[in-house]
């Protein structure tokens, strides 16, 4: 049982890790994003 359970943490740590990155990778981008519209005026923009 104690294998089992050092084998699903040496899988679960890495896939923890990576989840994070990832949410960080989306809020980074996604607050670009926002400050490029924010910043970026309407008369630019065409209807």
């Amino acid at each position: 049982m104690d294998h089992l359970l050092h084998l699903l943490s040496s899988v679960l740590v890495p896939l923890f890790f990576l989840g994070i990155a990832g949410s960080m990778l989306v809020v980074l981008i996604t607050t670009l994003s926002d400050l490029q519209q924010i910043f970026t005026s309407d008369e630019e923009e065409e209807m």
